[in-house]
């Protein structure tokens, strides 16, 4: 009887276990083809993703806490949301308050400072760099992403496709 007591338990955990490395942002399901998820653009998958038409994941330094919680990784709608308009919200229990980056937004200065359009350099820098146009860095929330530039210009031009 108390060998079940100890089983039962131990094999939700183990069933509990298995459901997390599948579904978890970090987990298995990020690790299947990338042809398999349907994405429209390789820009929308490293959006959703973090993860190129190629199946590498990028890679990023700094940013959230979020990324090392349970094997789950950041990517941009992390912060940003799934339509791009970021805005306030809590992330391993800290509030955190990402900009809006659609690109409608960034081309009316309605970004941080408000300096200039984002064009792709300007988008360079604060993706890859940290820094604002006026080259003021960032917040520490912003992870700096290890994009190539045919990776880095593709996120752009999905930015554009945001209403």
């Amino acid at each position: 009887m108390q060998k079940r007591q100890i089983l039962l338990p131990m094999i939700l955990l183990g069933l509990f276990a298995f459901a997390c490395g599948i579904f978890w942002p970090g987990g298995a399901a990020l690790r299947a083809p990338v042809s398999s998820w349907g994405y429209a653009s390789n820009g929308e998958r490293i959006y959703f993703t973090a993860t190129n038409d190629d199946g590498e994941y990028i890679s990023y330094t700094g940013g959230s806490s979020y990324g090392g919680m349970m094997g789950g990784r950041l990517a941009c709608v992390s912060c940003h949301g799934a339509d791009g308009r970021g805005g306030l919200h809590w992330m391993h229990m800290q509030q955190m308050d990402a900009p809006d980056i659609r690109y409608s937004a960034l081309a009316q200065g309605e970004h941080e400072g408000g300096i200039m359009e984002y064009d792709l350099e300007a988008f360079r820098q604060a993706v890859v760099l940290g820094r604002h146009p006026d080259g003021e860095p960032l917040g520490a929330d912003m992870p700096r992403w290890s994009l190539d530039e045919d990776d880095l210009a593709d996120l752009f031009e999905f930015l554009k496709t945001l209403p």
